[in-house]
């Protein structure tokens, strides 16, 4: 099982769509088609992946004004990625009774909570602070910004 944050999942959702338009986001600017092939590579198989409802109503959200591809597009995309893929539902305030909401917010601190209590593979976020936190409680952790940031590390 393999956990997506919202960006994560805007960097796949984007690359399912286009894969030249991965980086034409606010949110994805530093990734290209290359990032959402490794992407692909770690995730392997739809069925893996396990999506929040708070992590699909973010994507929604980023999507709805995203003027570079049509909403049909981007809406039969999500209807395969939905199907594919696993929807878990977590309390709110699961997320809200974690010492880490005051730090990663709501949805963030669901994937906290459900990866330290459920069998989990790894997370895939591009969220360092998340990443940090994860990585505090032995999750495994593929931390897309670090595996950018390293590429250009002299």
């Amino acid at each position: 099982m393999i956990i997506l944050d919202t960006n994560s999942l805007l960097v796949l959702t984007l690359g399912l769509v286009n894969p030249n338009i991965v980086n034409s986001h606010e949110r994805t600017s530093i990734y290209s088609k290359e990032d959402f092939d490794f992407l692909l590579e770690q995730i392997k198989d739809f069925k893996r992946l396990v999506i929040f409802p708070n992590v699909w109503t973010e994507l929604d959200n980023l999507m709805k004004k995203y003027p570079l591809i049509s909403r049909n597009k981007y809406v039969e995309t999500l209807k395969v990625l939905t199907k594919e893929t696993t929807e878990e539902f977590v309390r709110s305030v699961e997320g809200l009774e974690m010492y880490s909401f005051y730090k990663l917010g709501l949805t963030d601190s669901i994937i906290l909570y459900y990866s330290t209590n459920f069998k989990c593979d790894c997370v895939i976020t591009s969220d360092s602070n998340l990443s940090d936190h994860l990585i505090a409680h032995g999750v495994n952790v593929i931390d897309l910004v670090k595996i950018k940031n390293s590429k250009y590390s002299y």
